[in-house]
Parts: C-alpha cells; structure tokens; sequence
C-alpha cells in the first residue's frame, strides 16, 4: 500500500508539473471557499453552509448551523471526522461522513482558551489550536485537555506572528506565516524548521511537496531538497485550489472546476 501511495504522489506531481488536465466537470455553486478529502470529495463553503459533493458534482448531503455564524475554516483530512471552525464565536464541531453532527460543540471559551485564532485536526482525533493571546501552539486530546503546548512563539522565534493557516500532515504540524513562511513543527510542538515561502494565500502538503499560491499562480517546494518548481494550470482565473490524487480542482466563477490529470 506504501508503494502505491508513493507512486501516486509521484503521478500527481509530475503530471500536475506538466500541467496536462482535462476538464473533467464543473460544480456550479457560489462558494467563499471549498476544500476537499482524500477521496475526491468537494466541501464547499457559503456563510453559514456547508455542502459536500462527489468528484462528479453530485450533491451528497448539507450542513447548517445559524447559530455560531458563518463557518471560518473546514478540515477534512479525516472524512469521517470533519472539523468545522466559527472564529467569530469561538466554537468548533465535529461532523461524520454525512455531515451528522459528531458529539456537541466545541466552546474554546468554556474551556479556557481565550482568542483562539486557528484550529485543525490532529492524528489522535484531538486537535491543534494557536492562541493569539499568548502565540502559542496546543494541542488537545479527545477530552480537550492539553497534551502538549509550546512557549509563546513570538518570543521563541524573534518574529512577528500573524498566522493564517494551520494543519498537521504525517506528523508534523504546519503554519503559515505570511511575513516568514510556513512554520514546521513536530507532533509534540517542536519547532523545526521554516520553509521560506511567503505571503502565500493558501497550501497543500503531499509527501515531501508543499504546494502553494502566490495570487493566480501556484508552485511546490520540496521540504527534503528544497527544489522549487512552479506549475502551469488550466486558467489564471480562480482563487482557490486543491490536489487530490489525479484531479485538480479550482475555485472559479462559475464554481469549482475539477480536472483530471492526463499522463
């Protein structure tokens, strides 16, 4: 299974490189951002809604909630357990496959964390957060008890904080800093290192490739080499992306357009 999965990342990259896709479908919906799972599935985002759809554009299920706002961020890396974020009211929930809830929601207020700007998941189905207030980086277990918590990282790496993106992938934890770059660090919260990719709007870990986008373009940067490359897409036109596998999808305006990648 390990072969296989390396093979694909393989394909994907080298085939994303090359920039040969065909227009595979259009899902046709308003979005104010969309992320995607490891089966190809679609999340798209409108205020307070979130819908999911195939690959083809079939719509499977729908999920509201009007009493936490608007929706700010969505993990889907593990699609039984989505992770559905409201900054504005500092709550999180967790939803299953059909977009169910799972368990009651998350109030960081209630549970004494202050100004909690970022949240993800994490590999024991608990989670990460970084606290504005003190730059520092926590994770939580299953009954949102602290497991681990770095110092504030303002201080620990001289720079200025202002983080936009968090996720963990393969065990290590990213965040994106616009000013600096993405932070690496490890399950435990260890700093190690920083990719020196900045201002970037947005990113996607795939193996050893970090791929991101600057405005209307998008490029990879290997953690291990330190190889750069940068990608040719189907239009200059959109303003969102993902890569899962074979297919390639971007948000557009008239949707999100999905491309399958031609060997």
């Amino acid at each position: 299974m390990r072969y296989i999965f390396i093979c694909l990342i393989f394909i994907s990259f080298k085939t994303f490189s090359q920039g040969k896709f065909k227009l595979f479908t259009t899902i046709e919906t308003e979005a104010d951002f969309f992320t995607t799972d490891n089966q190809s599935n679609v999340y798209v985002v409108k205020k307070d809604e979130l819908i999911k759809y195939n690959k083809s554009g079939k719509l499977l299920y729908k999920f509201s909630n009007k009493n936490f706002g608007d929706i700010s961020y969505v993990d889907a890396s593990n699609m039984l357990r989505l992770l559905v974020y409201y900054k504005d009211f500092s709550q999180a929930v967790f939803l299953d496959n059909t977009l169910s809830l799972n368990g009651e929601p998350i109030s960081f207020d209630k549970i004494g964390f202050q100004q909690v700007g970022l949240v993800c998941t994490s590999f024991n189905n608990g989670m990460w957060i970084f606290n504005q207030q003190n730059f520092s980086l926590t994770q939580l277990n299953t009954s949102y008890e602290v497991s681990h918590q770095t110092d504030n990282l303002h201080n620990l790496l001289n720079i200025e904080l202002q983080p936009t993106i968090i996720m963990e992938k393969d065990n290590r934890v990213y965040i994106n800093n616009p000013a600096t770059g993405i932070l690496i660090f490890d399950i435990y919260g260890t700093y190690y290192k920083t990719i020196p990719v900045k201002n970037t709007k947005e990113f996607q870990v795939i193996g050893d490739w970090v791929y991101y986008r600057i405005e209307n373009n998008i490029k990879a940067y290997n953690i291990k080499t330190t190889e750069e490359s940068e990608f040719n897409v189907p239009t200059s036109d959109f303003s969102g992306f993902r890569l899962e596998v074979e297919f390639l999808f971007l948000h557009t305006p008239k949707g999100i357009s999905v491309y399958a990648a031609e060997s």
